[in-house]
């Protein structure tokens, strides 16, 4: 079983994630990190990913990019694998992520719509 800890789990993406996680038999969310607490998760709540302490095998992140060089950072010491959702990186991020890449798999997309992706790959291909 995959244990996911989902940061930015109290905001619309992060329910959506619990939600369907919670239905999948090979994954759960051993933990959340968000800044808000909500009393109806069914798994640990902390507010900073420095606080964390669950063991886990990945994180899942839908947050802001002013957090992202923390999050990047504690998933390579952790060993965490990463998704990274965050949107706005700037250039010094970006390169810390591929840097931080080498040491943990990480899948980085802006969006994660089915619709965006399929037109990605559908334009890489045919350039």
């Amino acid at each position: 079983m995959v244990r996911i800890i989902l940061n930015g789990c109290n905001g619309a993406m992060g329910k959506m994630l619990a939600n369907i996680i919670a239905q999948d038999e090979q994954a759960q969310v051993v933990a959340g990190i968000d800044i808000t607490q909500a009393a109806d998760t069914p798994f640990p709540v902390f507010e900073s990913i420095k606080e964390c302490d669950v063991e886990a095998d990945a994180l899942i992140d839908f947050t802001v990019s002013k957090i992202t060089d923390m999050v990047l950072d504690q998933c390579a010491q952790k060993g965490l694998a990463l998704v990274l959702a965050t949107t706005g990186l700037s250039d010094e991020q970006l390169a810390q992520v591929k840097e931080c890449s080498e040491k943990v798999a990480i899948l980085k997309s802006a969006n994660m719509s089915l619709g965006i992706n399929t037109l990605m790959k559908l334009l890489k291909d045919a350039g």
